[in-house]
């Protein structure tokens, strides 16, 4: 249970300081949000047998059901060749399933199986578990604002002519 972990209280210490250097700066700010994210997070997807990469990568083919294997390396921020190592990893624990294409046989389809729905469950809860506790003292308004504003810096942007 992740209330009973002894890294949390540890985590806590490095967050008891916030320099001014990082909290006069958004960037530094989310980046150390993000880290803390990541150091929590860590040990249990290491208990689930998945990383960040491998938690990403499955929430898109849950929620996303991209049209081939290239499209889910883009919609994951990989290249392919950086896609495939992590790939057969997953698909070697169960977690997603390759086939050919039937109407253009170049082409893979990756699917999260079920075993993989499981696993993305387990890490969704222990991610819910560590966001509430860092972002408890946030509203649950500015949560959603923030949630917006994440949204909208991470849009693509045209360039500007």
């Amino acid at each position: 249970m992740i209330e009973d972990d002894p890294c949390i209280a540890a985590d806590i210490d490095r967050l008891a300081v916030l320099p001014q250097g990082v909290a006069e700066r958004r960037g530094l700010l989310v980046y150390k949000l993000a880290n803390e994210l990541f150091v929590r997070m860590t040990p249990h997807f290491e208990a689930l047998g998945i990383d960040g990469r491998d938690y990403a990568l499955l929430a898109v083919l849950s929620n996303d059901a991209p049209g081939s294997q290239a499209e889910l390396a883009r919609l994951c921020s990989l290249l392919p060749a950086q896609l495939v190592p992590v790939l057969d990893a997953l698909e070697r624990d169960g977690l997603v399933e390759r086939r050919r294409d039937d109407r253009d046989r170049r082409r893979m389809i990756v699917r999260i199986t079920d075993g993989g729905r499981e696993r993305l469950a387990a890490a969704d809860e222990a991610a819910r578990v560590i966001e509430d506790e860092l972002l408890g003292p946030v509203d649950d308004d500015l949560q959603a604002r923030l949630g917006d504003g994440f949204r909208a810096a991470l849009r693509p942007t045209t360039p500007a002519a």
